[in-house]
C-alpha cells in the first residue's frame, strides 16, 4: 500500500507547476572555428531518432564568451507527415566579429553548439549536426570551405549520455 502512495506523490511533486520541470540534456559542439571576413557559418541539426527532440542551436564567441545567435525548434522524426521547421541557424563572420571585441592580437573564433532536451521520462532522443563554412569565390559566388560534424560535447566514463540535469 505505501508502495503506490510514494510513486503517485513523486508524479504529483514531478507535474507540479510550483516545481521547475526536470530535463535532461546532452550537447553537441564543433571544435573552435577561425573566423575570416567575408564567411558564413551555418549550423544545421537532425533527428536521427523515433521521438521529436527539442533542440537549441546556437553560435558562441570563444574567446568572449558572447552568444551571437541562438534559436530553438522541434524537429520531428524522419518520415512523419509532421512539418519540418528550417533545421539551421546562421550567422556571418560581420555578426560573430560585433559580438564581442577579442583580446588585441587572438583572432575571432567561434563554436557552433546543438543542446537536444528531453523531458525525463521521455524516452531516448538522437539528434546529429554539422556546420557548413562558406566563402564567397573570385566571381561573388558563395562557396562551400569546410563542413564540420559536430562532436558530443563531454563525456561520462566514456559513454555517449545525456551529461546534465537542467532545472
Amino acid at each position: 500500500m505505501k508502495r503506490p502512495l510514494i510513486l503517485i506523490a513523486i508524479f504529483a511533486t514531478a507535474s507540479s507547476a510550483a516545481w521547475p520541470k526536470v530535463v535532461v540534456a546532452f550537447r553537441l559542439a564543433s571544435p573552435p572555428l577561425p573566423v575570416q571576413a567575408g564567411q558564413q557559418f551555418s549550423l544545421c541539426a537532425a533527428n536521427v531518432g523515433i521521438r521529436s527532440i527539442d533542440a537549441q542551436l546556437e553560435f558562441v564567441s570563444v574567446r568572449t564568451g558572447a552568444v551571437i545567435s541562438s534559436r530553438q525548434l522541434t524537429i520531428p522524426p524522419p518520415g512523419t507527415s509532421a512539418t519540418m521547421p528550417d533545421p539551421c541557424l546562421t550567422a556571418t563572420a560581420e555578426q560573430i566579429l560585433a559580438a564581442g571585441v577579442p583580446p588585441p592580437g587572438e583572432p575571432a573564433l567561434v563554436v557552433g553548439v546543438v543542446v537536444v532536451r528531453r523531458g525525463l521520462f521521455s524516452g531516448p532522443s538522437a539528434a546529429t549536426a554539422s556546420v557548413q563554412v562558406t566563402a564567397p569565390d573570385a566571381n561573388g559566388t558563395r562557396r562551400l570551405v569546410a563542413s564540420i560534424p559536430l562532436a558530443l560535447a563531454t563525456m561520462i566514463h566514456g559513454r555517449n549520455t545525456p551529461i546534465e540535469t537542467v532545472h
